[in-house]
């Protein structure tokens, strides 16, 4: 057995030396070099995928283990340090609004605006040399949107409510007036059963005080499309409480939306 090790051995060197010595072009394969004479079972092109090794395999899962591991005590210290006295309870309070915190999707249009021009769209855009533009509005910006004439006030703009107070009647509905996007739907302070509609611009409108809701979160509004119904305060008027934010702050509602 031995000297048919060597032998293997010695043709082997030989083929070597003279492949070494020869022209690549103008020498021709071995094939059996291809095959081991210790391994006559060998295939030539035989191989193994290292998914199929076990050792691999309890690298892997040891791997995942101490993954999850990590993330495990990450959570656990997470949580310790919320509960500890000893961090401030400013830092707690700013975490906590981080992570809460909307995402500010009209911010992000204003500035995709701003650097790269108007938002893509599904549709091909129409302001072409054969446009015509829709009866009563410009090129420049659209209608302004306008409370109904009907509506009267009962309580004016005051920063300590932060709202106004409108009587609707009893058959008008609250609608928007504008594109929007639905961010809260439910109770709010001093306003009760509120819906907030972010607008462009850094701009929301809080409609509150409703009997009816007809829209729900992250639903997306188009002009003229209804909120809901104001709540009845006697048979014969509804009241809706109304406030604007403009960058955060709450500003009089009439002045950024009159009455027609």
């Amino acid at each position: 057995m031995f000297r048919e090790v060597d032998r293997v051995k010695e043709r082997r060197r030989e083929r070597l030396e003279r492949i070494r010595l020869q022209p690549r072009d103008s020498f021709s394969p071995f094939v059996d070099d291809w095959k081991d004479p210790i391994e006559p079972t060998a295939e030539p092109f035989a191989f193994s995928l290292r998914e199929d090794d076990p050792v691999n395999q309890r690298h892997s899962h040891e791997t995942w283990g101490i993954q999850i591991l990590v993330s495990v005590l990450l959570v656990g210290l997470a949580y310790l340090l919320f509960q500890t006295s000893l961090i401030p309870v400013t830092w707690k309070n700013s975490a906590r609004e981080v992570m809460t915190r909307d995402f500010n999707f009209s911010g992000v249009a204003d500035w995709y605006e701003a650097r790269f021009g108007s938002l893509p769209t599904l549709l091909p855009s129409l302001h072409g040399p054969n446009a015509v533009p829709a009866a009563g509005t410009t090129t420049k910006e659209a209608a302004v949107w306008k409370l109904p004439a009907s509506w009267k006030v009962v309580k004016t703009f005051e920063p300590q409510s932060a709202k106004v107070v409108l009587n609707t009647g009893m058959q008008d509905q609250v609608t928007i007036g504008e594109a929007g996007w639905v961010t809260f739907v439910g109770d709010k302070p001093g306003y009760g059963t509120t819906v907030v509609v972010r607008l462009t611009k850094g701009r929301e409108v809080w409609f509150g005080n409703l009997e009816r809701v007809k829209v729900a979160k992250d639903d997306v509004l188009q002009a003229g499309q209804e909120i809901g119904t104001a709540r009845a305060v006697n048979n014969s008027s509804r009241h809706l409480y109304l406030g604007v934010k403009s960058e955060d702050q709450f500003v009089n509602p009439l002045d950024v939306i009159p009455f027609e």
